[in-house]
């Protein structure tokens, strides 16, 4: 149904909500499906795109204005790499619609994947299953 890159809107819990006991996201915001493994297949790992810079020390890629546009996303948006929601495609509550919004290209994706990649050796991602 959804394929990495995939820009959706959903009710993205940030770690920092998560810590505080809250267990939904307080809106709906575009999140970006980077991945999904062959290991679980029917999981969803949700990285969340912000119009806020992001704080110091935060792994983030900038969205360049062309991708943006192409994406259907505000300039400037910073897509968060070191930390992400995950869960399984059949509990998709906090969708707020069925359909992407746009996606991200494949060349932005590869640029992700290695920050991903670079964040989890460092032991900087952090994940929050949502269910």
């Amino acid at each position: 149904m959804f394929k990495p890159g995939d820009i959706l809107r959903y009710n993205y819990l940030w770690a920092r909500q998560f810590d505080d006991g809250e267990e939904s996201g307080r809106k709906a915001r575009p999140v970006c499906l980077v991945v999904r493994t062959q290991t679980k297949p029917a999981n969803l790992f949700l990285f969340p795109l912000t119009s806020q810079p992001p704080a110091q020390g935060r792994v983030a890629f900038a969205l360049g204005e062309i991708e943006c546009r192409r994406a259907g996303l505000d300039f400037p948006t910073w897509l968060i790499v070191d930390e992400y929601n995950y869960l399984r495609e059949d509990e998709l509550f906090d969708l707020e619609a069925a359909r992407p919004v746009g996606s991200l290209s494949p060349a932005v994706l590869r640029k992700v994947a290695l920050l991903i990649r670079q964040a989890a050796e460092t032991r900087r991602l952090r994940a929050i299953h949502r269910a």
